[in-house]
């Protein structure tokens, strides 16, 4: 390959890397505003009770340790998701749900885990 093809591919390169930025920077508007409107319509109950290693004790508990525990859930199902990716088992209709939970549940536990009195939040679970 000669200097001149080099730097002819390290250019493209550059001008693609570019324009894949520009296309996330743009699409990252739209998707927060299509994860948001979605979490108008979040239906706790019928979203976490498709994992199946929540119990619904669990998922209608209203207790911190609860809540990070359906969030470690979701959590795993979404690194699942994304290991998926670019395969014929991905579905991006169950990667946006998973995101749209994932807002909901982290908006969840904030609710639970208030501050006390000196400003200080409430100790995680220890740990068995």
């Amino acid at each position: 390959m000669s200097v001149i093809s080099k730097a002819f591919s390290s250019s493209d390169a550059q001008a693609r890397t570019r324009a894949l930025a520009r296309l996330k920077s743009a699409a990252r508007p739209a998707l927060n505003a299509a994860l948001d409107a979605s979490l108008a319509g979040y239906d706790r109950l019928d979203a976490l009770s498709r994992f199946h290693r929540l119990s619904r004790e669990t998922i209608l508990s209203e207790t911190p340790e609860a809540a990070r525990l359906v969030l470690c859930e979701i959590e795993r199902a979404l690194r699942a998701e994304r290991a998926r990716g670019g395969r014929w088992t991905y579905d991006l209709n169950r990667h946006i749900a998973l995101l749209v939970a994932h807002r909901a549940e982290k908006a969840r536990l904030a609710r639970l885990v208030k501050p006390d009195a000196r400003g200080l939040f409430s100790a995680p679970p220890p740990l068995a």
